[in-house]
């Protein structure tokens, strides 16, 4: 029996490196061999372009060189067979004991399966959604909070300790008049005339706060001591509401880091002190400027302004610093598309204190165009003209919504078909995969009932059908497209690698019985296959935050 090394990649960039120092072509560091997943089943199981690294500093053609390493990375098991393709790709096939392998390490791993080492002793904070609390969370930040979400469990899955954090923005102006706006509409209810301030909130949920507001916060103390009570009292109920509908999408914050925290402990000031002692700083009109264009913004930048209060950034600044303290290896900030010129001034700001920048990436998420038929939903907190996540989820169910935000990358615009996401038709992507899962589940009881177990480790030689052949490719990239998932912040390869391996489970099982196959190995080394496909598809669901049933 062949021996399978743990890790398939490492064991062909060792067999590559060793090759190209017998050959005489220099000593490759380990970054420099990379093995791709090629796009096509047809072009291998692995790939690698070393042929082209090598040409550089040879001065040989690249596909001359591919033909020397495909001859001398000869079949041994885990290889099985090796093509030269295009200009001087080496495509790999990989041999049957790796399939024999894989399918037993599923069953070992279970619910780990396609989890690794890879980030371990990173410690990461997440920092996702962060809407201001003068409203209900909205389309947008569902889909940041389904990104956010996901990438942590990617994270996670890859060995990083991950913490998920909320920045509540409950100081500023915005706050005052959410204020102000439930104090207008309590004199509204009370039969007088609603007097909003000019950048106040207008939707219902404003009247449903007013209504709630206790006596003693509306009754008591100047005007401006009654919308500073009315505002603390607003915030702590929107609060309440976005943390139900965020559990509502299935996620949950390990911290809720409160901005006033910053204000009342001074560290806004002390963020400004440090600034102004780098040098980075001038006053004019009696303003403090950052020196922005240093920096290359293209004009400076207000840190206090001339009455005396902050700018944005300053308590943005006073939290990084914070994060900074607090001992994470990469801070991560996924912000929304309205962000991005804030995002440069900040790290201007941070760069310019000496905090170590390079352990923080910033991920805009773009905006999500919701349509209802052929009418575009316009979304605002202000004009009350909103879609909730609660009314999102309860119309197309969280599984759908998550899966459909995920569907594609953060930094891509996203149309959100609701039809399609309420459909329990082949159409409906989620409802495809999680009927393969269904499927399957349904075959391992039936077969159970009918005596069948599945092989604890099958024979390559009884699962030659191509039908087969194209699910165990796919299971055995599945912990690739985790790495890459984790690595590339990109969850939503997750989605497609799901819908192609439920499109192989789905083929497989239209054309070949596993109960009554014809043989008692093929039955159980079938079955073998179709439980890892379970495990599979239920892992990477697990991954994105969606249900696997059983039935369905």
């Amino acid at each position: 029996m062949t021996e399978v090394p743990a890790d398939v990649r490492a064991h062909l960039r060792g067999r590559i490196r060793e090759i190209i120092k017998e050959e005489g072509w220099g000593s490759p560091g380990e970054g420099e061999i990379i093995l791709e997943l090629p796009r096509e089943f047809a072009h291998g199981d692995l790939a690698t372009t070393a042929a082209f690294t090598l040409a550089k500093s040879l001065r040989k053609s690249p596909r001359d060189l591919a033909g020397r390493l495909a001859e001398r990375l000869t079949p041994d098991g885990v290889i099985g067979r090796v093509e030269v393709a295009g200009g001087g790709y080496v495509n790999v096939f990989l041999g049957d004991a790796v399939w024999e392998h894989m399918l037993a390490d599923i069953t070992e791993g279970g619910g780990k399966y396609g989890h690794s080492r890879l980030l371990a002793g990173e410690r990461f904070l997440v920092e996702f959604v962060s809407a201001n609390p003068t409203g209900p969370l909205v389309v947008a930040n569902a889909r940041a909070a389904a990104f956010g979400d996901s990438l942590c469990r990617c994270l996670a899955a890859a060995g990083a300790a991950v913490e998920r954090e909320y920045y509540v923005n409950d100081a500023g102006m915005q706050v005052r008049n959410l204020g102000l706006s439930v104090l207008a509409r309590l004199a509204e209810i009370g039969g007088g005339t609603a007097e909003l301030p000019p950048d106040g909130y207008h939707g219902e949920y404003v009247k449903d706060i007013a209504s709630a507001l206790p006596a003693a916060v509306a009754g008591e103390g100047d005007a401006e001591k009654r919308a500073e009570k009315a505002a603390d009292f607003a915030v702590s109920r929107m609060l309440e509401g976005q943390k139900d509908d965020l559990a509502l999408l299935g996620v949950r914050f390990d911290n809720w880091f409160r901005e006033r925290k910053l204000h009342d402990s001074g560290a806004v000031w002390k963020a400004l002190d440090a600034l102004v002692k780098s040098g980075d700083t001038f006053e004019s009109g009696g303003a403090v400027w950052f020196r922005a264009t240093k920096y290359g913004d293209e004009k400076e930048r207000v840190m206090r302004k001339s009455d005396g209060n902050p700018t944005y950034t300053l308590p943005d600044m006073a939290y990084h610093l914070d994060k900074f303290s607090r001992g994470y290896t990469r801070l991560i900030n996924i912000l929304g598309a309205d962000h991005q010129m804030e995002i440069r001034t900040l790290e201007s700001v941070l760069k310019a204190v000496g905090a170590p920048t390079d352990r923080m990436e910033v991920i805009i998420v773009q905006f999500v165009h919701l349509k209802r038929g052929n009418e575009k939903v316009v979304m605002s907190k202000r004009s009350g003209s909103i879609v909730t996540i609660r009314e999102l989820v309860e119309d197309v169910g969280v599984d759908a919504a998550r899966f459909f935000f995920l569907l594609r990358a953060p930094t891509s615009h996203l149309d959100f078909d609701i039809e399609l996401a309420k459909k329990t038709t082949e159409e409906n992507p989620v409802y495809y995969i999680q009927y393969a899962h269904a499927r399957l589940s349904s075959l391992m009881s039936f077969a159970g009932h009918q005596g069948v177990r599945p092989a604890a480790r099958p024979a390559a030689a009884d699962l030659a059908e191509p039908e087969a052949r194209l699910v165990l490719r796919k299971l055995a990239r599945y912990p690739m497209v985790v790495e890459k998932a984790a690595l590339g912040r990109a969850p939503h390869l997750l989605t497609h690698e799901m819908l192609e391996l439920a499109q192989a489970v789905h083929q497989f099982y239209t054309k070949h019985r596993v109960v009554g196959a014809g043989s008692p190995a093929a039955e159980s080394a079938r079955l073998a296959l179709v439980a890892a496909a379970r495990r599979v598809i239920a892992n990477g669901l697990g991954l994105l935050g969606v249900s696997a049933p059983e039935k369905m």
